[in-house]
């Protein structure tokens, strides 16, 4: 398959096309460079089979251009910090609302029979009931979620009056060493914190759960739907393991210390506005549907990031 990469210069879309390539595929992909490097990808021998282009998802004309003849296209590129969302509300809504609507236009104008849509966990908000199912309602908390909702409207909207073959990935938080690392999510963050001889920083009480899955787990999982066939407008949840944020502090601090000997302590500073405080997945759908189990356990990505840190 030929396919069309939004975001891949970043943290999951440079793993994605390694995989994607090493499986045969050709891949075309477009990236401002605004949060990830093509250097990466560039460092590897990938041969022909990938074009790296560094431009706009809003720009219409210039993805026309380059996708031309694919088979499928998955759409990766957002905003997709929480801070950087409040802090620029009105790039959040342009790229990831309106560079949706240009990455579907696209896709209708040049006939591309199917798109996978990268969204979050975050389009659930606060749920009332757990484990999430992917019936269940949809109250965001941020400005991200909402975005993000907005964007499965969109491309939900293609499947109905277009027929594209459309699917919607709702993210859990993805830990796991890639081509290079986004330090922010927290898995990541606490090892560099303890790496750097810093305090493990945990918002609030740490009390609040989150759904957890390698980078390795949600890249097959991604082409995996790529690959299925009959899943037009349909929708599906991406996690892992539900824990909480003191969990992950204390595997962390015993990994460390097993590594190192060194036990770094822990600060907690105020809660962030616009999170969610507890939060699972219901994974049913996913596994019937798709077929998928994952092979990483949180404890082990995190001594998969210590040992990476150490021999840097």
């Amino acid at each position: 398959m030929k396919i069309g990469v939004t975001g891949g210069a970043g943290y999951i879309g440079s793993f994605l096309i390694k995989k994607l390539v090493d499986e045969g595929h050709s891949v075309v992909s477009i990236d401002n460079e605004s949060i990830g490097d093509y250097r990466h990808l560039k460092e590897l021998t990938l041969g022909d089979n990938v074009e790296l282009i560094i431009g706009d998802i809003r720009d219409k004309k210039k993805l026309v251009k380059i996708w031309g003849n694919c088979d499928a296209v998955v759409h990766l590129a957002a905003l997709s910090n929480l801070e950087i969302c409040n802090e620029q509300p009105e790039e959040a809504i342009s790229v990831n609302i309106f560079g949706t609507h240009q990455v579907m236009e696209t896709a209708k104008e040049l006939g591309i029979p199917k798109v996978v849509f990268c969204s979050s966990a975050s389009v659930y908000g606060e749920p009332e009931k757990l484990p999430v199912t992917e019936d269940s309602s949809l109250d965001t908390l941020n400005l991200y979620g909402v975005t993000k909702i907005a964007g499965e409207k969109i491309v939900n909207s293609y499947w109905l009056n277009d027929k594209i073959e459309t699917v919607n990935l709702r993210f859990g938080n993805i830990y796991g060493i890639g081509l290079y690392t986004q330090w922010y999510a927290v898995i990541p963050k606490f090892v560099k914190q303890a790496i750097d001889g810093k305090k493990l920083t945990i918002y609030g009480d740490g009390e609040y759960t989150r759904d957890y899955i390698h980078l390795e787990d949600i890249t097959l999982a991604i082409i995996k739907a790529l690959v299925s066939k009959n899943l037009g407008g349909e929708t599906f949840n991406l996690g892992g393991e539900t824990i909480t944020v003191n969990q992950i502090s204390n595997m962390v601090l015993k990994e460390y210390e097993k590594a190192t000997g060194k036990k770094p302590e822990t600060i907690n500073t105020p809660p962030r506005l616009g999170e969610t405080k507890k939060f699972s997945y219901d994974l049913e759908k996913t596994r019937t549907m798709l077929g998928l189990t994952n092979k990483w356990t949180v404890r082990e990505g995190i001594r998969q990031i210590i040992q990476f840190c150490l021999e840097e």
